[in-house]
């Protein structure tokens, strides 16, 4: 039995590399031929370097809907749109029947039962206690103070010490170090000291890493395939066994910790102290905001969708934003004006300045434009997946069978000529500056970066926050010169993280 499945695995590799060869010699107008029995794999195949520009390059060519066919007998096949129109149609006017469901479970397995996962009754409750948390006077009192405690006590120290022994250093790393200490302090009350000179392991940020790579592959590949690794323990299969562990070995010290520490706290002075308000907390004492406390295990599911939502989603978007001014120095002088002119400095070690009052990151109207550009060209989730639940037709005209998967193309419609015209290639601030000097407001369902519908992203504002607040303490001190040589590109993930991340030199701009 063995024997003949590795004969019809021999076969199926070879036909497949065989198609891929023929592939290069035969056009179809740029869009992906549909062969017998392995469908559209060939084209997926010689595109997995770069799946995020081929997928736009197909919905520019096909007027923003294409049905890819995957290998025959699987459930690798999928509806892809970045038409506007079906995409409000999908998020907005009719989402109850365009639902996350067990495709996108398979996928995120590892979030279990929280927001990023569920649908119906169960999403509503989750999304109420993330907004209550998010809009909290006390959360953002504490987000404040963290931030800017951070910043100073390490974020700058470091860039200090790199600058000063001019070495090179890897950006999106140092920025991944920096988010999650600041998204650990406000979500569990517990800072890692990630961000230090020292530079220590960043277990968190690797399973994370590893998790979303393993989910982007899951999608793409037949089940029979991801499941036989995870049965064998090897490949991406591993490494996402690997995460999980890590996650829970973590999230468990956090949870216990802070339960131990609650409950101190509650003996020595009948109440939790103001400084203890942090996400996790508000779970172990039955916070207002969430409600009796659940039992662990869906505490846990909720922390890795708040650590992963205030980790990589603004540090991420914040890499490229350095990568893309570091090639228009106009851009950069205009944001360096632009803090002078608007913002309170506080003077701190080593002759820097930072921002001293959180309030006036809101006139930064420039550097705002310029974080929108960047999450149009760059956005941290470039893909977003729903399935059908039942039989539908689009906006467009298109049928949609049950049980349809489909990939919304986040970053594919930030490249679209319909919606942003013929230079939707290139990094323009301006084009997000009204004629009267204000920020323009797109539609979410052009500009879907943070979602659209009632999905739309609860932290969208807090979002802006943590990266003008970080992006303003660099830009104001520091120069950064992106080292040569470098292949910049998006890895194959669920979040478009940078393949190898950022290496630049760092340069003081004070002396």
């Amino acid at each position: 039995m063995m024997a003949v499945l590795f004969v019809y695995l021999g076969f199926m590799v070879f036909g497949i590399i065989f198609l891929c060869f023929l592939y290069r010699f035969i056009d179809n107008n740029g869009l992906p031929r549909n062969w017998p029995l392995v469908g559209m794999i060939p084209t997926l195949l010689l595109n997995i370097h770069r799946p995020h520009d081929k997928v736009a390059q197909i919905l520019r060519r096909s007027n923003g809907t294409f049905f890819y066919t995957g290998l025959w007998f699987t459930n690798t096949s999928f509806l892809a749109i970045s038409d506007p129109e079906n995409v409000r149609y999908i998020l907005s006017s009719n989402s109850s029947v365009y639902l996350k469901g067990p495709e996108w479970l398979k996928q995120f397995d590892i979030f279990g039962e929280a927001l990023f996962n569920s649908d119906g009754e169960a999403w509503k409750r989750h999304r109420r206690v993330f907004h209550a948390f998010l809009n909290h006077p006390q959360f953002r009192q504490s987000l404040s103070k963290v931030l800017h405690q951070r910043i100073e006590e390490a974020l700058v120290k470091v860039l200090e010490y790199v600058s000063g022994r001019e070495m090179v250093v890897n950006l999106q790393d140092l920025l991944v170090r920096h988010a999650f200490d600041v998204g650990c302090i406000t979500g569990v009350g517990f800072n890692p000291g990630l961000l230090s000179i020292e530079f220590p392991e960043n277990r968190f940020h690797k399973a994370m890493s590893d998790t979303l790579e393993a989910a982007f592959y899951r999608y793409v590949m037949p089940d029979s395939l991801w499941k036989l690794q995870s049965w064998l323990q090897i490949g991406k299969e591993k490494k996402r066994s690997d995460a999980w562990k890590a996650f829970d070995d973590l999230l468990t010290q956090f949870i216990s910790t802070q339960r131990h520490k609650s409950k101190k706290s509650v003996a020595s002075s009948g109440s939790n102290e103001e400084n203890d308000f942090n996400f996790l907390n508000c779970y172990l004492t039955g916070h207002e905001i969430t409600g009796p406390t659940p039992k662990d295990s869906l505490i846990r599911d909720n922390l890795v969708h708040f650590l992963f939502a205030s980790d990589d989603t603004y540090s991420l978007t914040l890499t490229w934003f350095f990568y893309l001014i570091s090639k228009a120095p106009m851009v950069e002088n205009k944001i360096r004006e632009e803090i002078k002119r608007h913002l309170s400095m506080k003077q701190v070690e080593g002759g820097l300045q930072i921002p001293s009052n959180y309030d006036e990151l809101s006139k930064l109207t420039y550097l705002h434009a310029t974080l929108c550009e960047t999450l149009r060209l760059h956005p941290p989730i470039p893909f977003e997946f729903r399935t059908c639940t039942k039989q539908d037709f689009l906006p467009s005209g298109h049928r949609v069978d049950q049980n349809t998967r489909i990939i919304i193309g986040i970053h594919a419609m930030g490249r679209m000529e319909s919606l942003w015209g013929e230079d939707c290639y290139e990094f323009k601030p301006e084009r997000w500056i009204s004629e009267d000097g204000k920020i323009k407001r797109e539609s979410p369902t052009k500009f879907s970066a943070f979602l659209a519908g009632p999905r739309i992203c609860p932290g969208k504002e807090v979002s802006f926050l943590l990266m003008k607040a970080t992006a303003t303490a660099i830009i104001h001190n520091y120069n950064f010169h992106v080292v040569e040589g470098q292949n910049i590109g998006p890895k194959n993930s669920a979040f478009y993280q940078m393949k190898k991340g950022l290496m630049v030199r760092v340069k003081k701009r004070w002396s």
